[in-house]
């Protein structure tokens, strides 16, 4: 498995085809991609962080996390949580944003993230809310 096919599988079954699961900044020089293999090489998780600056409770987060995406079959693992903290070690960030899934809310809690808005709904895809994240001393 691919980046682009785990997308497809977790975040947007609603798409045409692999082939056409991209961010529109998958590309920019400031986007950065990350990735969990298995002993196979497949990918089980990904995400990417993108600089997309955003101000929310009076702080600007200047990073944005995009495509997070976990293997049904890999969850549960600690992967999310491993994976985030290694993508913001490289990325050199102690604080993102993101636009997260309710259905990912509690595993975006358990990792020290915060809601920050009211849902909001994203056609095809469901409720969402705004999310953030600073690194406290000793995370």
């Amino acid at each position: 498995m691919d980046v682009r096919s785990l997308r497809f599988l977790v975040l947007w079954p609603h798409k045409n085809s692999i082939e056409s699961c991209l961010l529109d900044v998958d590309f920019d020089a400031s986007t950065q991609h990350y990735s969990l293999r298995n002993d196979q090489g497949e990918v089980v998780a990904c995400c990417s962080l993108v600089a997309d600056p955003a101000s929310f409770e009076n702080y600007t987060f200047q990073i944005r996390l995009r495509a997070m995406a976990v293997h049904p079959n890999f969850r549960r693992y600690g992967l999310g949580k491993q994976l985030l903290e290694e993508a913001f070690k490289a990325y050199s960030t102690d604080s993102c944003w993101c636009d997260a899934r309710e259905v990912a809310v509690a595993f975006y809690q358990r990792c020290g993230w915060r809601i920050v808005s009211e849902p909001f709904d994203i056609p095809e895809i469901g409720k969402h809310f705004k999310m953030v994240y600073i690194k406290k001393g000793g995370n």
